[in-house]
């Protein structure tokens, strides 16, 4: 049976594009790549929407980076066709998402003769088809069983939520001491760092004892939001209070910050709306087993990342702009 590995070390040009990199997890996956030099992958594409600075951080990394659009099949095909490996990051930020036919990005792979494709998509996907912003992974994951005879190597990575979405909500912990969700305090879910997610992926690109097929991402422990917001105050020495509020507050949050646009926004809104519904409480160790360790917990990710969400006054973010 084919591997990823085995696909990369009969290919002289060993070659990888990574899609929606102005997005998040698009980004980390393509930084983890790139991180490693040029030791299993010469060339690195980075396909992106819009640019803006996760793109531009890339390029200065060594990313050779494209922009790709859903109503374009064309772009890319001719994007996938100078690639071995292509990695379909959900393109979230394209304008056209969850109104035109998204699945362009899996056809597109069997047109360009690619001989590996991962999808990256949710835990229970199939349980959020009515929800707006993510129908559309879970029709991505039915293209991905049709073509999948088609292409030498797939595998697809389902993922919980993962905690790195508390950093666009960094201020509003900063300045209020509170963490303000559109999620019922009661609901659990099993979040993962995307630190991890993304090493992960980089290794079962890139060792031969990883098979191809479904790998299911999640942290090693069930939290809710009220635990989060308990951890918070623990990493940033303050009390941190959580309080549900109404989507169309929380949104309103977002749309203010002005940091992540508005398919982004409302994608968060739906994520949220199946953590409520109990969608992403399902825990694995498939996590564990590609990073060879535990995953990082929520409370080690806070404490690294504690200065974002330190409480500080309005004089302090003058200061830090001067």
């Amino acid at each position: 049976m084919a591997t990823f590995a085995s696909i990369l070390d009969t290919s002289s040009r060993k070659s990888i594009l990574v899609t929606a990199c102005d997005t998040y997890p698009g980004y980390m996956i393509a930084r983890e790549i790139l991180k490693h030099g040029s030791k299993d992958f010469k060339h690195v594409h980075a396909g992106y929407f819009k640019e803006n600075k996760l793109v531009h951080l890339l390029k200065h990394q060594g990313a050779q980076c494209v922009q790709l659009s859903i109503d374009d099949e064309k772009t890319i095909c001719d994007a996938y066709g100078k690639a071995d490996v292509v990695v379909v990051v959900p393109p979230v930020s394209d304008k056209h998402w969850g109104k035109e036919d998204c699945c362009v990005y899996l056809h597109a792979a069997v047109k360009a003769e690619v001989k590996g494709l991962v999808l990256c998509s949710k835990i229970n996907a199939d349980k959020m088809r009515e929800m707006k912003m993510l129908a559309p992974l879970y029709a991505m994951e039915e293209a991905l069983h049709k073509i999948k005879d088609k292409i030498k190597c797939v595998s697809m990575l389902r993922c919980s939520l993962d905690i790195d979405l508390m950093w666009v909500f960094r201020q509003q912990v900063a300045k209020q001491h509170k963490l303000c969700l559109s999620v019922d305090k009661d609901a659990k879910f099993a979040p993962l760092v995307m630190e991890d997610g993304a090493r992960g992926l980089y290794n079962m690109l890139t060792d031969e004892k990883f098979p191809a097929g479904i790998y299911e991402l999640t942290g090693p422990e069930k939290l809710t939001f009220v635990d989060v917001a308990h951890k918070i105050s623990s990493a940033v020495d303050k009390k941190i209070e959580y309080e549900h509020v109404s989507r169309k507050d929380m949104e309103r949050y977002l749309h203010h910050q002005g940091e992540i646009c508005e398919n982004e926004i409302c994608f968060i809104g739906d994520i949220f709306e199946a953590v409520s519904k109990k969608m992403l409480c399902e825990q694995t160790d498939d996590l564990k087993r590609l990073l060879d360790h535990e995953p990082m917990t929520v409370k080690k990710f806070l404490e690294k990342n504690s200065r974002d969400f330190k409480p500080r006054s309005d004089s302090d973010d003058a200061d830090a702009s001067d």
